[in-house]
């Protein structure tokens, strides 16, 4: 029985890949840990660390979205499914607009039902 050429072979990312991202994740825990504790020895002021740790975590959030979750190799099914959630994003927001204006307002007065002045129920 013969076997496929590159049977072997997936479009993912090897082993090793996942062990280097898996190092490179937890070398970055630690920097968030070590800006947080210079901000606390007051070496850096609090605004520094913050910048800092959010770039942190936006280079692990990048790392586990395009190996782990596999969006660097499925890019034209990540697009299908981005595009509709940007629509239906921006729609939500459109309709619920009116209540978020509404909410701005706390000393306007609630509608009251028209009185009836027929006398009949």
């Amino acid at each position: 029985m013969a076997t496929a050429p590159h049977a072997d072979e997936h479009a993912g990312p090897s082993f090793r890949t996942y062990l280097t991202v898996g190092a490179a994740l937890a070398i970055f825990t630690a920097l968030s840990f070590v800006f947080n504790s210079l901000a606390r020895a007051k070496m850096i002021s609090d605004h520094q660390s913050f910048v800092l740790i959010l770039g942190v975590a936006v280079c692990k959030a990048v790392l586990v979205g395009m190996f782990f979750m596999h969006l660097k190799f499925e890019w034209g099914k990540l697009y299908f499914m981005i595009v509709p959630a940007f629509i239906l994003g921006t729609m939500m927001a459109i309709v619920l607009l009116p209540d978020i204006v509404v909410a701005w307002h706390p000393h306007a007065e609630p509608l009251e039902p028209p009185v009836s002045t027929t006398g009949t129920r």
